[in-house]
């Protein structure tokens, strides 16, 4: 059974390695990504189990990004954190 795949979406970049290292530890594939836009590209190439967003982002915030991944990828679960 392979590993469920999550992508971290955090632009402090000390949250965002301890979010993927932490889940890394629990067994899950981890992608990270600096910002929204980067979350899309990621999410174009790769199949993502879930994906967990900070909300507040530049040049995309965490709002932004979860109507276009609902847009884009309807049954994708997404967890917001501030």
């Amino acid at each position: 059974m392979s590993q469920p795949k999550v992508l971290v979406v955090e632009d402090d970049v000390s949250l965002r390695e301890a979010l993927s290292d932490t889940l890394q530890l629990a067994g899950y594939a981890v992608f990270s990504a600096a910002d929204g836009i980067a979350a899309l590209e990621i999410l174009e190439q790769d199949k993502i189990d879930i994906v967990v967003s900070d909300v507040q982002m530049a040049p995309m915030n965490g709002s932004a990004l979860l109507r276009s991944i609902k847009n884009h990828y309807p049954t994708l679960p997404v967890i917001l954190i501030t």
